[in-house]
């Protein structure tokens, strides 16, 4: 019995260099610049919030990306060799972010009530330590740090591998990716908690943080999805990626949707259940005037569409599916993100307006810049990897 011949990868990158399309990239991010400038005279707060939206958004694409990959080197997947890189890609906009996140930190007067007064009642007197400016700053810069020191210990072992080749360096990476896998559930709660639990000082909820990780890993896996079918659609990752590796891809995007609807029906049921003041104040304002009809979309984008699209089989190894159905999460992620942030500041629903679509566009263009920049200089698949054959001969669907 001879032994199977490991498909040959073609066109696996670096990314050519495309002009035209950096162009555009640029051009978003000029529009966004003038916009957000031009909100801060029209509606100063709603330019605050609206970056608020758009930073958190692209920070759980980004943050998606390295805990992916992380996940994948802890649990030592074989599937996954080909897809890796994609995610570790979209973390190397993190860098990048971390200059937004100084930027965020002069709006939060206008964002934070805690900012400036912190009412002495019975619900804020235990945060009135925690939540200061002086002490949100280090928190959120601490956070930050940690992050990018893990994702750049990760990444540039992965890049390193694929010049060595050495096997010693997956095994450094697992390491590294079970310390700031654990690192990560704590530090991404707490900084989920300061960035949009704290928009009304008096909410508490214990499993807040779960439910933004929820829309983090599923966005992030979407994302990929994209990515991935992109590149394919131009002629990358050829024999690299094959339709068993977006089966496995697509069952993780169904799969965690339902993560994601669990955690998001936990969190609701007990609090309507218990109805505690400091907790429904939350959800009144969310699921009236007008915020119902999104409250009631959110399932829909974030679950059901993804479950019930990507539940026959056929489906989930359709690139063409997988693209539209991660479209529609992402779509979801940022209506969630919109619905968790504006209601602290608009009782009755607000329709997005230029202010939205233009800050929008400016994170979009600063964030295809940098991560284009990452697929433009390193090859788009893990090419040192020694699971690398068992990735592409599809060993793994027989162990």
């Amino acid at each position: 019995m001879h032994e199977e011949e490991t498909p040959e990868m073609k066109n696996i990158g670096p990314l050519d260099n495309n002009g035209r399309f950096d162009i555009v990239l640029a051009l978003f991010f000029l529009v966004g610049v003038v916009s957000f400038i031009a909100g801060l005279f029209v509606d100063a707060q709603r330019a605050w919030y609206n970056y608020l939206i758009e930073f958190f958004f692209f920070l759980c694409i980004a943050l998606g990306g390295l805990v992916f990959a992380a996940v994948q080197y802890a649990a030592s997947a074989a599937w996954s060799v080909t897809i890796r890189r994609i995610g570790e890609g979209l973390f190397s906009y993190l860098p990048g972010l971390a200059i937004t996140v100084a930027i965020l930190l002069l709006g939060v007067r206008e964002l934070y009530s805690w900012a400036y007064t912190m009412p002495h009642d019975y619900f804020t007197y235990t945060k009135e330590v925690y939540m200061t400016t002086l002490w949100f700053i280090v928190r959120e810069a601490f956070f930050f740090a940690l992050w990018i020191f893990f994702g750049f210990m990760i990444v540039n072992t992965s890049l390193k591998q694929d010049k060595t080749q050495d096997p010693k360096l997956t095994l450094r990476n697992k390491k590294l990716s079970i310390f700031f896998l654990i690192l990560f559930g704590y530090t991404f709660t707490f900084s989920s908690m300061d960035l949009l639990m704290s928009l009304q000082d008096h909410f508490y909820s214990t499993i807040f943080g779960v439910y933004c990780f929820s829309g983090l890993f599923l966005s992030g896996m979407a994302a990929i999805a994209i990515v991935i079918i992109t590149l394919k659609n131009r002629g990358y990752l050829h024999n690299a990626v094959e339709k068993k590796h977006l089966h496995d891809l697509g069952t993780w995007i169904m799969a965690f949707s339902v993560f994601m609807v669990y955690i998001g029906f936990s969190q609701y049921m007990l609090i309507w259940y218990a109805n505690l003041p400091h907790e429904i104040i939350y959800l009144i304002p969310r699921t009236s005037n007008g915020w119902q009809y999104l409250f009631a979309l959110l399932p829909l984008l974030k679950w059901l569409l993804p479950f019930i699209v990507l539940m026959p089989e056929k489906n989930r190894s359709n690139p063409r599916v997988i693209f539209w159905v991660s479209i529609g999460v992402l779509v979801g992620q940022w209506l969630d993100i919109y619905w968790m942030v504006v209601p602290s500041f608009s009782e009755s629903f607000r329709m997005i307006s230029w202010m939205e679509i233009g800050i929008f566009l400016g994170f979009f263009g600063l964030y295809g810049l940098v991560v284009r920049r990452f697929y433009k200089r390193h090859s788009l698949v893990s090419v040192g990897d020694p699971n690398l054959e068992t990735c592409l001969k599809g060993r793994y669907l027989h162990v």
